[in-house]
């Protein structure tokens, strides 16, 4: 399984986030490689944004910047689009993601497996250990850590429903979804590159009293 997080490589505060990511994971000897993240500054960002058929106004729920949320959707499809084409497990980090505990070798999941704890909103925590069906929500809240098989890039590849990231990667679209727990992944937000005022409010370290700034990216 390769593992990769998606990194804004000229923003200073998301090398430096991934920077921890990447040292946290090999505490529990996971290695994890940088993946140079789309922004809206990515040269043919618009014609990206056309080929993917991305639904625009399913971007604009007010909690996000609009152009910034379709860049992170790219970001991520691109990583499904190297699982598909290799045919190996792929787990996908963003920035802020922080390992706080390891994971067993090679363990089985159904395709799509998030290791995350929720970033925001209310959530349920699941009843069981190891990987099991979601359950904290209807869909990843955050789509900070999670592993994929090849099946599932497919599956995402093929949709033609398009939204937020962690709201793409829903039961109803993908009722295979499973999570692991404990959680071994949580974010520390210190900064966002995604979400507006309304979005940070909303994160459970800005519930916290903690200073996350909206950041460009």
């Amino acid at each position: 399984m390769k593992a990769y997080v998606i990194t804004i490589l000229d923003n200073d505060l998301s090398q430096e986030a991934a920077d921890t990511c990447i040292a946290s994971a090999k505490r529990y000897g996971i290695e994890v490689e940088k993946f140079p993240a789309i922004t809206p500054r990515t040269e043919g960002f618009q014609h990206r944004v056309a080929l993917a058929n991305l639904d625009i106004e399913a971007f604009s729920g007010g909690w996000s910047r609009v152009e910034n949320a379709l860049a992170c959707f790219l970001s991520h499809r691109e990583l499904w689009k190297m699982c598909n084409e290799t045919r190996e497990d792929i787990m996908i980090l963003e920035h802020d993601a922080i390992f706080k505990d390891g994971i067993p070798k090679n363990f089985a999941f159904n395709k799509c497996i998030t290791l995350g704890k929720p970033s925001y909103g209310n959530f349920e925590t699941p009843t069981g250990f190891g990987a099991q069906p979601l359950s904290q929500a209807k869909y990843f809240k955050g789509a900070h850590a999670y592993i994929i098989k090849a099946s599932a890039a497919e599956d995402f590849l093929m949709s033609i429903i398009s939204r937020p990231t962690d709201i793409f990667l829903n039961t109803f679209n993908f009722p295979y979804l499973e999570e692991y727990y404990p959680w071994v992944v949580e974010v520390e937000d210190t900064f966002s590159t995604i979400q507006n005022k309304k979005g940070l409010e909303a994160k459970h370290t800005y519930v916290a009293g903690r200073d996350v700034k909206v950041v460009a990216a």
